[in-house]
């Protein structure tokens, strides 16, 4: 799997596909069926592509996007942690599941509320005869071209 990464901001094509994989996940039943899930992912997601991940804490989830008042504690008040452990559990579920084909995925990693975008390259199929030797045929058509194509110099 290849991981993309947005520490310096991404191209609008990369938020646009980032906020597709949003929309299929929120659009999913588990989480229609829950919208303080829907909030939490929305704003971190959000967030981070505006290039303010660094700014993501249970503070600001707690008062942004859960409407707690401006006195919330983060310390004394777990929501922010009970519902980050319910939507990591949540995505799992939705990627084990009714997600097993999206392309991207939406993951938020123990220890931060700062999501991470990860690109799924499809699995090759089973290395069988047949294609094994359409793989070999192919490079060793490469192999010819390159030494064809070469300057005579190199050869």
């Amino acid at each position: 799997m290849s991981v993309v990464s947005f520490e310096k901001g991404c191209t609008e094509l990369e938020a646009g596909e980032i906020r597709a994989a949003l929309g299929r996940v929120v659009g999913s039943r588990r989480f229609r069926t829950s919208p303080r899930l829907t909030s939490f992912l929305r704003f971190v997601v959000e967030a981070t592509l505006a290039g303010r991940g660094d700014r993501i804490k249970g503070y600001t989830i707690g008062v942004e996007a859960f409407g707690r008042p401006d006195s919330f504690d983060p310390q004394t008040d777990p929501i922010v942690r009970v519902e980050a452990t319910r939507l990591r559990r949540a995505l799992a579920q939705y990627y084990a599941g009714e997600g097993s084909g999206d392309a991207m995925t939406i993951d938020l990693p123990r220890g931060c509320y700062v999501p991470a975008f990860q690109l799924r390259l499809p699995h090759p199929p089973q290395a069988g005869p047949k294609w094994l030797r359409a793989v070999r045929s192919l490079q060793r058509f490469l192999q010819l071209r390159l030494t064809i194509d070469a300057p005579a110099e190199r050869r």
